[in-house]
Order: C-alpha cells, then sequence, then structure tokens
C-alpha cells in the first residue's frame, strides 16, 4: 500500500473515533439523566405495589367490588384467545447487540409459551418492532415511533390509553409488555411482564404464600371511605406506573447498549489507527532505505566508470 494511501486512511479513521467518542460521551450524558429517572420512579412503582398488595389482603384477598364497569374488568381473568404484546424497541441501529438479545428473547418466549388456538398481537413501539413482526408474519395491531430518548410521563400517556382500551374493549384478552430490563452498570436483560389483567400485584397477596409464611402477611388498615374505591384510584395509576417505568428502562438499556457499543468502536478505531501508523513507518522506512541503496548502487556505479 502507498504512503499516501496509508496516510489518508490514518486520518480517516482518526475522525471516526472523534464521531464515535462524541456520540459515547453523549449517550453517558443520556444515561446519567435517564438512571435516576428509572431508579426513583422503580421506588415509587414498588411503594404503589405495596399500597395494593396491603389494600388487596385488607379485603382478605377477594376480587374488589368496584362501581366503574372499566376498573372492574382490568381485574378480572377471561378465557384466553388473544395475547397482546406491547414491544418496546429502538427505531436505530448502532446500539451493539442490543436489538439481537430483545428479538432473540422475544423469540425464546413466544416458543415457552402455550399458543395452541391462540392468536399474538402487536403493539410495537420502534421500527426495529415493526421490522420483526412482518418478517415472522405476526398481526400488528399499532405501530408507535418514534420514542424521545428521554420519554415524559405525557408521552408515555398516549400508549397507556390505548393499551388499556385495547384490552377493555375486548381487542386482547390479556396484555404483556416486552421490553429490555435494565439490571445494574451496563447490564440489561430482555424480560415480559404481564400488564393486564391486574389480579394480584404480590406474591402476598396469594391465599397460599399468607398460610405458609405468617410473617410474610400485610398489617390489616381501616380504609376511609372504603378500600374498594382506594384500589379504583391507584388501579389505572398503577398500571400507568409499569408502562411509564417500562419505557425509562428500556431507554436506559439502550443508551447504555449504545455507550458501549460507541466506546468499543473508539477503542477498535484507536487500535487500527496504531497499525497503521506502525505500517506506515515501515513502508517510509523500507522506502527510505530502497532509496539509499539505489543512491550507493549509483554512487558505485560512477566510481566504475571512472576507473575505465
Amino acid at each position: 500500500m502507498a504512503l499516501n494511501e496509508i496516510q489518508k486512511r490514518i486520518q480517516s479513521t482518526e475522525k471516526t473515533a472523534k464521531i464515535t467518542n462524541a456520540m459515547q460521551m453523549v449517550s453517558r450524558n443520556k444515561v446519567n439523566h435517564l438512571l435516576d429517572m428509572a431508579q426513583s420512579y422503580q421506588v415509587y412503582i414498588d411503594h404503589l405495589r405495596h399500597t395494593m398488595s396491603q389494600l388487596y389482603y385488607t379485603l382478605k384477598v377477594t376480587p374488589p367490588d368496584f362501581t366503574k364497569p372499566d376498573i372492574r374488568s382490568l381485574i378480572r381473568n377471561r378465557p384466553v384467545k388473544k395475547i397482546g404484546i406491547f414491544l418496546v424497541t429502538t427505531d436505530k441501529g448502532l446500539a451493539g447487540p442490543y436489538n439481537t438479545s430483545l428479538l432473540q428473547g422475544m423469540d425464546d418466549w413466544i416458543r415457552q409459551q402455550d399458543l395452541a388456538d391462540k392468536e399474538l398481537i402487536f403493539y410495537t413501539l420502534g421500527r426495529t418492532g415493526e421490522r420483526y413482526c412482518d418478517q415472522r408474519g405476526y398481526q400488528i395491531a399499532r405501530k408507535y415511533y418514534p420514542l424521545s430518548d428521554q420519554p415524559s410521563f405525557r408521552e408515555a400517556h398516549y400508549f397507556i390509553r390505548q393499551l388499556r382500551s385495547a384490552y377493555v374493549e375486548k381487542e386482547v384478552d390479556i396484555l404483556y409488555l416486552a421490553y429490555q430490563h435494565y439490571a445494574s452498570g451496563s447490564l440489561y436483560q430482555f424480560g415480559v411482564d404481564k400488564l393486564l389483567p391486574v389480579v394480584n400485584v404480590s406474591a402476598s397477596t396469594d391465599p397460599e404464600y399468607v398460610q405458609g409464611d405468617r410473617q410474610a402477611i400485610p398489617p390489616v388498615y381501616l380504609i376511609e371511605p372504603t378500600a374498594e374505591e382506594v384500589l379504583e384510584g391507584l388501579l389505572p395509576q398503577y398500571i400507568e406506573a409499569n408502562v411509564y417505568g417500562a419505557l425509562l428502562q428500556a431507554k436506559t438499556a439502550e443508551h447504555f447498549a449504545r455507550m458501549t457499543a460507541m466506546k468499543s468502536a473508539t477503542d477498535n478505531a484507536h487500535d487500527l489507527i496504531d497499525q497503521l501508523k506502525l505500517k506506515y513507518n515501515q513502508e517510509r522506512q523500507v522506502k527510505v532505505t530502497n532509496e539509499i541503496l539505489e543512491i550507493v548502487a549509483g554512487a558505485q556505479a560512477q566510481q566504475k566508470e571512472r576507473r575505465k
């Protein structure tokens, strides 16, 4: 390879390294902001789940007698013929194995389910999920995109309203959230959470669990006005919290994956630059050596001519 070609490759790779490094820094900033939001919101979800568990136990684990028909339908099981899945994916690449592991996890989950005589209906967020369903022939009820890098609750409420409506109007008989769950550091894993119906929000409301571990029994509270009315107000908030929490976790995991991928790309670019510089110096040394040899050979030839 000519020296000028090596020099051009070095310059081009250096520019690429600057771009990937800048993208890594941008993703890191987004992660720092989203991580605080996701952790704070998870505290809220945990407290909300704990409160609802106590209310369920106060009702002696019996289905609450809600006055609103649409709220009542959110807690009752019905025969499952249509399975709804809200699949949260990305709109673009450059996120390393994020999309691959997500779609592989979705395939594995579907294989593990008993889908005989059942219909899968997807609600996709992101073009990656849309392509996934198209390639496998799955039905898409609604397509949503794009999701902002820092989702707001107002943005999430649009999805929440439509997902809840789909279940209440019996478009689906059960509804799941499928997304990348952020763990810690740069770790994330795919998971599927049941969103509707909300039958039990905690294992502590299961009669068998309560009988087996008396210490797990939450205290019984006197509720004003009634436990049913309080639950009737908390149930929509619980559904909203789960959807919004899923969006925050998915985006946090995505930015972590993007940050890691860009760091790896930057490191690889620097390694390539070092290799190209070494090759450039070797080629330059060979060229200089050849030029010296040509000069010496020419000088020797002139001396022979003079001796003649």
